[in-house]
Formats: structure tokens, sequence, C-alpha cells
């Protein structure tokens, strides 16, 4: 019987991936899956694209149906190929499961509308990536073997987009113990110097002509 606990971290689990992917939507897309195009034992597997928002949020790919097991599959994001000096912009790692597509997320990454990046596929398990055979998506290609080019050849992918994230003013920075003790004293030397000031100013008091003068000794006079 599963726990309480358990089961409502599961449930939080869920909750937070929902919302984590809540504002990400389809961006670019290639669904041809007739042929089994790229298998993980090969090296340099990878797709090009051209991206038509200004935040890549994750990327996905469609595996071959009949493999007979599932492994982790990891999806990265390139300016270039790492061959051609490419430097990896995100990363993301899920679970591959023969004739589903793999879903990988990161954190929304700027990019360049109509710019071409790069999605390298890896995994340990040797599942075969599908996809097509007559240049269905015309705004790039796959590779195999070693990043070697196959203009006519396309993997089922897709990319995710994200909005870009608003920001706010920033917080109004917290004074340093230090700083507000300087204030304090500050403070305190000029609530001084006001006191003082006014008691220097302040007039003599009024003396009452109506009342007699008391001269003590001096009264026989």
């Amino acid at each position: 019987m599963r726990s309480p606990v358990r089961s409502c971290l599961l449930v939080c689990l869920t909750l937070a991936a929902s919302v984590a992917n809540a504002q990400t939507k389809l961006d670019q897309s290639q669904t041809m899956n007739l042929l089994p195009m790229g298998g993980f034992y090969q090296t340099g597997l990878a797709q090009s694209f051209q991206t038509s928002a200004d935040m890549i949020a994750g990327a996905g790919i469609q595996l071959w149906p009949r493999a007979e097991e599932s492994g982790p599959v990891t999806i990265a994001l390139w300016d270039a190929l790492p061959t051609q000096g490419g430097t990896k912009l995100a990363e993301g790692t899920s679970k591959g499961t023969p004739d589903l597509w793999v879903d990988v997320f990161w954190s929304p990454v700027t990019a360049v509308a109509n710019k071409t990046y790069y999605l390298t596929l890896s995994s340990d398990t040797e599942i075969f990536i599908v996809g097509g055979m007559t240049d269905n998506y015309s705004k790039g290609m796959a590779y195999a073997n070693d990043y070697t080019a196959f203009a006519q050849y396309d993997y089922t992918f897709r990319t995710f987009s994200a909005p870009r994230p608003v920001i706010d003013a920033p917080p109004p920075a917290v004074p340093e113990p230090a700083s507000v003790a300087m204030l304090l004293a500050g403070l305190g030397v000029l609530s001084l110097a006001r006191r003082r000031k006014t008691a220097q100013a302040a007039p003599a008091p009024a003396y009452d002509t109506s009342k007699p003068i008391n001269y003590g000794m001096m009264s026989w006079l």
C-alpha cells in the first residue's frame, strides 16, 4: 500500500512538472515517421532546424516501435555542430520508450528567429530514431556518423518555445548594519544640535510689572 506521504509527493511532482511546461508551446515540428533513420549505436546524431521564436525551452524526438528496451535519451541544443566549433546552449535527459515521443525541457534559452540551431541526440540504449527521407522539413536536415549531413533526410522531431520572462524592478537594497548604525548616529547628532540651537534662541522670561517688588532688607524705604 502506498504511503500518504509518498502519494502526496508524487502529486506535488506531477503538478510541478505541469506548471513548468504549461507555458511552453510547439515551435518546429517534423512528423514524418516512416523509417528508422538513425540508431544510438551511431556517433554524431543531430538534427538542424530554424526556430521562429526568441526563446527555446525544449525538444523531442520519436523512437522506432520495434525496439526491445527503454533507456535515458539526451537531447542537447547547440548553436553549431560540435565538430564546427559549436557551443552547447542547453541539455536535457528523459526516459525513451519505443514508439513514443521523448521530450526534454530546460530553462528557456534566448534564440534568434530564423537562425539555424542543432539538436544532438544520444543514448546508451540501442534504440532507433524514426524519420522521413523526402526532405519533409525544409529548414534543416539529419546528421549521422560523426555529424555527416544527409540533406534529404530528417528525424521525427519537435521543438518548444517559451514566452520571454517579465523582468520586474529590482527590490530595494537592504542597508548593511554598519550603514544603519552610521545613519542612526548621524540622526542623533542632528537632533542634539537642533536642541542646543533651540535652547540658545529661547527668549528671556517676560517680567510682570503688576507684581510688587520684594526688596527684602530694603523694604523700609
